[in-house]
């Protein structure tokens, strides 16, 4: 199913009720130890009935939640909000409903450049913040102590899932400075071009959790560099989240690592 308002696409996908309620009792179980985490998930659904009302009718957000469309108007406009359960209930059903996939290429089609800029792709403020929350309620259970950005162009997303987790953001650099200890490594980017990337020794432990997200993965050499620069910190990594994914290159050098690509789109040379 297919919504088309303004300039943004949406694909609606149709999960089972067994999936539903699954990922409804993982949310409820994760978000049950305080009054606070229960307030910040019903809280969380009136936001992303927000986030989805520009592009989607009540009559569409009825067809994904079967709420009542008189009742998610007054969710949205915020005179009221959904009970600890009910946020669950929605939450889960819009996450595995809405297809993050085809949404991520559109916006990458939409751009019609030459060059894929994570910035320039998630530059509508709603559309990352839905983004967000969607890999948000994804890492719902896990244990994240430090998000680990690979590039510039994903710090506004790491942000978010920062505060979230209340994690704070390492970023690998490209250049070293005098005074600060470093891990490093090296590899061959292309055959005329060796990169090295660094990472602050004092910002990690092993005691750490690690998200480590990337932009755009291609060759995969670079993700590559940085997993084996992130073990050397010897933390654990939770999980590792690439938003873009070019072509299918990339897949036999991190096969042996669990990564998880949002969306690939056809490249070529």
């Amino acid at each position: 199913m297919i919504r088309i308002k303004g300039s943004r696409v949406l694909v609606v996908k149709r999960p089972s009720e067994s999936e539903v309620r699954a990922f409804a009792e993982k949310l409820m179980a994760a978000h049950s130890k305080s009054k606070a985490d229960r307030t910040k998930m019903r809280l969380m659904a009136s936001e992303v009935l927000r986030l989805l009302k520009p592009n989607l009718s009540y009559k569409d957000l009825y067809e994904i939640t079967g709420i009542p469309e008189s009742v998610l108007c007054r969710y949205v406009r915020g005179s009221i909000i959904p009970g600890f359960e009910q946020a669950a209930f929605i939450l889960s059903k819009i996450s595995l409903s809405i297809d993050l996939s085809y949404l991520l290429r559109d916006l990458v089609e939409k751009e019609k450049s030459p060059i894929i800029d994570l910035l320039r792709v998630l530059k509508d403020p709603y559309v990352a913040r839905l983004l967000s929350i969607i890999l948000i309620l994804e890492l719902t259970g896990k244990e994240v102590t430090k998000i680990i950005a690979t590039a510039e162009a994903v710090l506004p997303l790491a942000t978010m899932l920062s505060l979230e987790f209340n994690a704070p953001i390492v970023l690998i650099k490209r250049k070293s400075y005098p005074g600060v200890q470093y891990y490093s490594t090296s590899f061959m980017k292309s055959p005329k071009d060796i990169e090295t990337l660094y990472l602050d020794r004092d910002l990690l432990s092993r005691k750490d959790k690690l998200l480590i997200l990337s932009d755009v993965v291609y060759s995969g050499r670079t993700l590559e560099a940085v997993l084996e620069l992130v073990s050397k910190s010897r933390a654990e990594i939770t999980d590792v989240i690439v938003v873009l994914g070019l072509g299918e290159i990339w897949r036999e050098r991190l096969e042996e690592y669990n990564i998880k690509v949002l969306t690939v789109i056809p490249f070529t040379m």
